[in-house]
């Protein structure tokens, strides 16, 4: 497989930009160029997260089932009864099932590896300052899209089995005791910790030839070195693509509904991409500055 090789020299044409929103500003339209990549790839595999969040978030939350939203809705009293009808509630579950595959999609945990893979490629020369968008894409598709589509379906099987114990435990036949609830916690830490894996997973898949096995070996390693920053980058995810686009389609209306749309249109996908392969470029230049 021919990669670029990664060198202490390359790292030295990063460092000049001294940090990561400086790098960001100086790129933020090439970033944004890898947003749509990103945007426009997902959307092929949205529908697979669609099909997660409505098997399995409802064994979390059962407010995402259309029944049990509209009991929540009526039992919350804010509203009258006469006006939440069966087409109102259908609408808030459709708006709802929406945003939580986007944000499966954002955290890589349900997400086009392919093309996740390829956008980091792009992203790396980016960083260094020697980026083709259309040659950098179609380089990194060709060259990792088999590892990458490994590292999809594995992080795919992996956040389904964490969700189901999560949603076991969370409303199953233990959900009561202190079992049931040291249980859910577990599998949510575990949960956390694996989203703050995929962070690693396919920069590392873009920059270096390693094996599959490497690659996660890798990714843990470098999730348990980074934990505090890859942490404040989960939070970050989950305001993004969870907490701001639910506040401003429900709170604000239409014209948030918009605001939410330009945001993956533009901005959310690359952002946290670029802090990923920012992230991952750092850990792997400590890594050859050591062995230097």
């Amino acid at each position: 497989m021919n990669k670029q090789q990664l060198n202490s020299d390359d790292w030295k044409k990063v460092e000049r930009k001294r940090g990561f929103f400086r790098s960001y500003g100086r790129d933020i339209g090439k970033v944004s160029a890898g947003n749509f990549v990103l945007l426009v790839g997902n959307m092929i595999i949205f529908v697979l997260a669609l099909c997660v969040v409505m098997l399995l978030f409802p064994m979390i939350i059962p407010q995402f089932m259309p029944d049990k939203l509209k009991d929540y809705i009526i039992g919350t009293g804010l509203v009258d009864e006469s006006l939440v009808t069966d087409e109102a509630v259908n609408n808030m579950y459709y708006l709802m099932t929406m945003i939580a595959s986007f944000m499966l999609c954002g955290f890589n945990l349900v997400a086009n590896g392919p093309v996740c893979s390829a956008v980091s490629y792009y992203y790396k020369n980016v960083l260094i300052g020697e980026n083709s968008f259309k040659d950098d894409i179609k380089k990194g598709l060709k060259d990792n899209w088999k590892k990458s589509l490994g590292a999809m379906f594995l992080s795919l099987i992996v956040t389904c089995v964490l969700l189901f114990n999560i949603g076991y435990y969370q409303n199953g036949p233990m959900s009561g005791g202190a079992m049931g609830m040291a249980a859910k916690s577990f599998f949510f830490c575990i949960l956390t910790y694996w989203s703050c894996m995929q962070l690693f997973v396919y920069p590392l898949i873009a920059c270096v030839d390693l094996s599959f096995k490497d690659v996660y070996r890798n990714a843990a390693i470098m999730a348990v070195k980074n934990f505090p920053i890859a942490l404040l980058v989960f939070a970050v995810q989950a305001i993004l693509f969870g907490f701001l686009p639910f506040m401003l389609v429900f709170v604000v209306g239409s014209l948030g509904y918009g605001i939410a749309m330009l945001l993956y249109l533009l901005f959310s996908f690359g952002f946290i991409g670029y802090i990923s392969m920012y992230l991952t470029w750092r850990a792997i230049q400590k890594i050859i500055h050591a062995d230097d």
